[in-house]
């Protein structure tokens, strides 16, 4: 008998070494007032507005962003046995408060993306393949990084907590 994939939708998951996600937690207390809400069919607070690449724009995230680099460059090498040029060019950081929550959305118009989880207690993040009728709830923890195809529908459960996280989108010459 031989299986036949038609699609496959994978989430690989890795991890970020706790204290470098200290480097930037003063920043983010400094500085989340500036952050605006969203109607993203949630309630979130983002720094997108303020800045559209926070991973190269702040200082105070070259650590995190070099550790993201060498997480996606070890993706790239896992699925395509491949050193792969890739760019991040959109980094952002989430708030999403008590009952907080973002509907089911891609990232569609980017090869990749990624989530860095920065809080120490995070809700359900669910993923969906909704032609094959597949869903995946994953339970992120402090220092999480989740890669994914960035048409890959995801969202993010309601929760009875703060949820603080760093979320990223990346181009690939993939070929």
């Amino acid at each position: 008998m031989e299986e036949i994939i038609l699609r496959k939708e994978s989430i690989f998951k890795t991890n970020i070494n706790n204290h470098l996600l200290e480097t930037v937690y003063p920043y983010i207390d400094t500085n989340k007032d500036l952050f605006e809400t969203k109607s993203w069919s949630c309630n979130v607070m983002t720094s997108l507005e303020v800045y559209k690449n926070i991973l190269f724009e702040i200082e105070e995230f070259k650590y995190i962003r070099k550790a993201i680099e060498e997480k996606v460059s070890e993706f790239f090498i896992a699925t395509t046995n491949k050193d792969t040029p890739f760019m991040i060019d959109s980094s952002w950081i989430n708030i999403i408060g008590e009952r907080g929550y973002q509907e089911f959305h891609t990232h569609g118009k980017w090869f990749g993306a990624g989530v860095l989880y920065l809080s120490e207690e995070n809700s359900n993040v669910e993923f969906c393949d909704f032609l094959a009728d597949v869903r995946k709830q994953i339970t992120p923890h402090k220092g999480d990084l989740l890669i994914f195809d960035a048409k890959t529908y995801h969202r993010v459960i309601d929760s009875d907590k703060e949820r603080i996280s760093l979320a990223f989108n990346f181009q690939a010459s993939v070929g």
